[in-house]
C-alpha cells in the first residue's frame, strides 16, 4: 500500500509523477500527471497498466529493464535523464525525460517503481526550430547550400541502393546582374525571395529546393525520371515569367526582363556528389549561352 505521506508530496511536484507496482498497475498519479496525459485519476489507480502511458509492452519492458541494469543510466535501480515518449489518453505522443528509482520491496517481493516525467514538449520544437534554422536560408526560406550537400549525398546512396532515378536542375536568372546594378541590391532580394516562392508552390513533398548561392537554386528530384524533370523545369520557367513583376508593361523596360535557365540532368547514383551538380551547372549554361529563357538537358553518360 502506498503511504499517504508520499502521495500528498507528489501533490506538490510540478512534473508527472507515476507509482507502479510490481505488476505494472499505476498507483501512484499525480495532479500533473493528469494534466499532461489527460487521464481521470479515478481511472488510473489500481486499474491501468504502465503499459498503455507508454505506448507498448516492448517499451515498457526495455524501460524496466534499464532500471535492472547496473552500468545504465544511474546504475542498478535507478534512472535518470532516459528519453522516451508518453502516450496520452487522445493518443498524443508526448517527448518526455524520465527519473526512476526502485520502491522498497514488501516481504521480498518483486518491486515496484516510481518515476518521474519531465515534458520535453518544449525543448523538442526548439531544437527542431533551430535545426530549421541552421539548414535554411534566410533570404528565401528555401534549403542552404550545406543542407544541399548534406541532402545530395544521402539521395545518391538511396539511388544506387533502391535503383531509382534521382533528378536534379539547377536554375540561375537571366539579367539579375542589371536588377542589382540598377535598381539596387534591396529590389535584387526581392527578386530572389519571389523566385524562393514560386519554386515552393510548384515542387511535390518529396522535393526539395535549395538555394545554392547568389542567384543560384538547386532542385533535387528523388525517386524521378529526366521527362519528369524537364516537365517541372520547363513549368517553372513559364511560372516565373508568367508571375514576375518585371515582365509586365511599363516600367519596367526590357533591360530589366528577367527569366529563368535551367539545366536538368539525372542518375542512378552511381557518381559523386561532384559529378552530378557539375553536369547540372554545365546544362544551366549551356541553355543561358543558347540566349536563357529555357532549359537544357545533359543525361549522364
Amino acid at each position: 500500500m502506498i503511504d499517504i505521506e508520499v502521495t500528498a508530496l507528489t501533490e506538490l511536484c510540478p512534473d508527472p509523477i507515476i507509482g507502479v507496482d510490481r505488476k505494472g498497475i499505476i498507483s501512484i498519479f499525480n495532479s500533473a500527471a493528469e494534466q499532461l496525459l489527460q487521464y481521470p485519476r479515478n481511472e488510473v489507480l489500481g486499474r491501468m497498466s504502465i503499459v498503455q502511458v507508454y505506448g507498448g509492452i516492448e517499451r515498457a519492458r526495455k524501460i524496466k529493464g534499464l532500471l535492472d541494469h547496473p552500468d545504465m543510466y544511474g546504475g542498478k535501480g535507478r534512472l535518470e535523464g532516459y528519453e522516451t515518449e508518453l502516450y496520452a489518453r487522445d493518443g498524443c505522443r508526448i517527448p518526455i525525460r524520465l527519473s526512476a528509482t526502485l520502491m522498497e520491496p514488501e516481504n521480498d517481493a518483486p518491486q515496484g517503481s516510481i518515476g518521474f516525467f519531465h515534458d520535453q514538449t518544449a525543448r523538442k520544437k526548439l531544437e527542431a526550430r533551430l535545426k530549421e534554422l541552421s539548414v535554411t536560408d534566410d533570404l528565401t526560406g528555401l534549403h542552404n547550400q550545406r543542407h544541399f550537400y548534406e541532402t545530395v549525398e544521402s539521395e545518391l546512396e538511396r539511388a544506387r541502393r533502391y535503383g531509382r532515378a534521382l533528378s536534379l536542375i539547377c536554375i540561375d536568372l537571366d539579367h539579375f546582374k542589371q536588377v542589382n546594378d540598377q535598381l539596387g541590391h534591396l529590389e535584387g532580394d526581392r527578386v530572389l525571395r519571389f523566385i524562393g516562392k514560386v519554386i515552393r508552390r510548384e515542387l511535390r513533398k518529396t522535393d526539395q529546393a535549395f538555394r545554392y548561392g547568389g542567384d543560384e537554386f538547386m532542385v533535387l528530384l528523388p525517386e524521378t525520371e529526366v521527362v519528369a524533370a524537364e516537365i517541372l523545369a520547363d513549368r517553372l520557367r513559364l511560372r516565373f515569367r508568367e508571375y514576375s513583376p518585371y515582365n509586365r508593361g511599363t516600367p519596367p523596360t526590357t533591360a530589366y526582363e528577367l527569366s529563368l535557365s535551367l539545366g536538368v540532368t539525372v542518375t542512378d547514383g552511381f557518381e559523386t556528389v561532384e559529378e552530378l551538380i557539375n553536369r547540372a551547372d554545365k546544362a544551366m549554361y549551356k541553355a543561358k549561352q543558347s540566349g536563357g529563357n529555357r532549359y537544357m538537358v545533359m543525361p549522364k553518360v
